[in-house]
């Protein structure tokens, strides 16, 4: 395959994901969370901890190619540079989106109640951002921004260590933070937890070790035998992240709904190498045209998560709890769809063109 191609199978994993990152956000059967002993509880637990895949799957993805242009002689600080001026262009974009409340925006009786959602939203932001500047530059002005400067935070370190040739440092560093992130965040209030002010999930703490360990990736000849070796990968990744939850939960009385634990790591790789195999069966050309408009789906679904919240807190119906999720997916990628048609927005809706170019290295 020539490596001007895209990964087909690649786009259409990114589509799985951003379901997966979508089904978090909208939380069907949440409600059931408050009955220990209703059927539906564990049903939520189940989506909510195995679409956990999604955004470690981003993160090694990213850094495999990352890592394959980086590979290419005196491309590794141009490339670097270019990606890094363009993470940070659309994560300051896509938080100034964000400054309105977008949750109750079209609840209001009254006829400027738009105009007044906007303005106290941008209003209580703005303040609450200024007293909280670290948040700010750690997240952004909604939750799951921080996906973007988590990826920042990984090319700049993976760039610095890879520059200098410090091969075996990025390691031991990315999987020291990896460790710190767990131990400070699912597993604080355990006897191995630490105790920090802040919020591991933001930051360098998970994603440099997942964006590095898909730079590495990029330095090996992919088979489709990876489809194989990537589903066994995110077996053994999940058996180890839904013990660790069950420890956590029935031994020291800790939510079973986390963000990372260590087996988390395994069930994102594994499925990049699923992903990246480009297997015959995986390849569908209509899945993976909407899988390449990730970035700005995953950037504006919340608006549409929010907007309808109000509906949701009204629904009892398991079609609802369902239905929630692709009814935000739809209206996501009609949304990518209008960005895209603009000079301006295209750029924050797919990356101008790709956020990073998707290129590999296959042997069939």
């Amino acid at each position: 395959m020539s490596r001007a191609q895209r990964i087909q199978s690649v786009d259409t994993f990114k589509l799985l994901a951003i379901i997966a990152v979508i089904a978090i956000h909208t939380s069907p059967f949440e409600m059931a969370f408050t009955n220990k002993d209703n059927l539906y509880l564990y049903l939520y637990i189940l989506i909510n901890q195995l679409a956990r895949f999604a955004v470690p799957f981003f993160f090694v993805v990213a850094g495999y190619f990352w890592g394959a242009g980086a590979r290419v002689e005196n491309k590794l600080v141009p490339n670097t540079v270019k990606l890094v001026k363009k993470l940070m262009t659309i994560f300051l974009f896509w938080c100034v989106i964000y400054l309105p409340y977008y949750n109750s925006a079209f609840t209001g009786k009254e006829p400027l109640a738009v105009v007044k959602a906007v303005f106290w939203g941008v209003h209580w932001h703005s303040k609450y951002l200024t007293e909280h500047p670290i948040l700010l530059f750690m997240q952004g002005s909604k939750g799951h921004l921080w996906f973007l400067n988590g990826l920042l935070f990984s090319v700049v370190i993976s760039a610095i260590f890879i520059y200098k040739q410090w091969i075996k440092s990025i390691i031991i560093l990315s999987v020291s933070l990896y460790v710190v992130g767990v131990l400070a965040g699912s597993y604080a209030n355990t006897p191995l937890g630490i105790a920090v002010e802040f919020n591991t999930r933001n930051g360098p703490f998970f994603g440099t070790l997942l964006f590095v360990s898909g730079y590495f990736m990029s330095g090996f000849t992919i088979t489709t035998k990876w489809l194989s070796y990537g589903f066994m990968i995110f077996c053994v990744g999940c058996v180890i992240h839904f013990s660790e939850l069950y420890v956590l939960w029935k031994v020291y009385d800790i939510t079973p709904l986390q963000n990372y634990v260590f087996g988390t790591y395994f069930m994102g790789l594994g499925v990049a190498m699923m992903a990246l195999s480009n297997h015959q069966a995986l390849k569908s050309p209509f899945l993976s045209n909407i899988g390449q408009m990730t970035l700005g789906i995953y950037a504006i679904h919340y608006i549409f998560v929010d907007l309808l919240n109000v509906i949701d807190k009204k629904m009892n119906s398991p079609l609802w709890e369902v239905g929630y999720v692709f009814i935000v997916l739809i209206l996501s990628v009609l949304s990518t769809l209008v960005l895209a048609k603009f000079q301006f927005t295209r750029n924050f809706a797919l990356g101008e063109r790709r956020m990073v170019s998707d290129r590999r290295k296959s042997k069939r």
